[in-house]
């Protein structure tokens, strides 16, 4: 698969089988992402495998929690057929079987640059979401279902202290990764015509 057509078909899965994912798989898929520019090369990605079923349950509990509660809702009737109540069911789905997910990765930076002593986050967040990028182009391309987060919002402290990251780390994304379910793309997006201005802002 090339690239072009790796970014045409790159949809969010977020409905996953729970068969495992191979070891060797997710090393491939962080590989990939830290393939990725960073500022200055710094390379201060740091990421964070997650499989055990007990941490993969507790992620669960964590996100269907209060939080989750007030986020989520009453399910929508059965006879609703719209699409807000289609994307609420895939996002309760993915919220309250989050731990059937063979897989999540926690793509984090060090917030180190341009010094540990005087950092800039501006710079940790550019190279952290490519990464995280590079790693969502790979997942497809291997065939493997995956979607860009940010569930460690729903209590980050909570998350910084069952999984031991450090204050001096910013959590980028949790992406869950699976077999999908399913299909891939291709993704539905403006025409460029759109989004594009020339030389000046509002200029056609």
């Amino acid at each position: 698969m090339d690239i072009f057509e790796a970014m045409e078909t790159c949809r969010s899965l977020r409905r996953l089988k729970s068969d495992p994912v191979a070891p060797e798989q997710l090393e491939r898929l962080v590989h990939y992402a830290t393939r990725a520019a960073s500022a200055g090369n710094s390379q201060l990605w740091r990421f964070l495998i997650v499989t055990d079923p007990g941490d993969r349950l507790w992620f669960r509990d964590m996100l269907a929690g209060t939080a989750g509660k007030l986020l989520l809702g009453e399910p929508p009737a059965a006879d609703d057929r719209s699409a807000a109540a289609r994307d609420l069911r895939v996002m309760r789905r993915f919220v309250l079987d989050f731990d059937k997910i063979p897989a999540f990765i926690v793509t984090t930076i060090e917030n180190a640059f341009p010094s540990a002593e005087n950092p800039d986050p501006r710079y940790a967040w550019s190279s952290v979401y490519l990464a995280t990028q590079n790693l969502l182009l790979a997942a497809r391309a291997m065939g493997l279902g995956a979607a860009m987060t940010t569930a460690h919002l729903w209590d980050e402290p909570a998350v910084r202290l069952r999984f031991g990251i450090p204050d001096t780390v910013e959590i980028g994304a949790v992406v869950p990764v699976g077999h999908p379910e399913g299909r891939h793309g291709p993704v539905s997006r403006k025409p460029v015509s759109e989004v594009v201005f020339h030389d000046h802002w509002g200029n056609p």
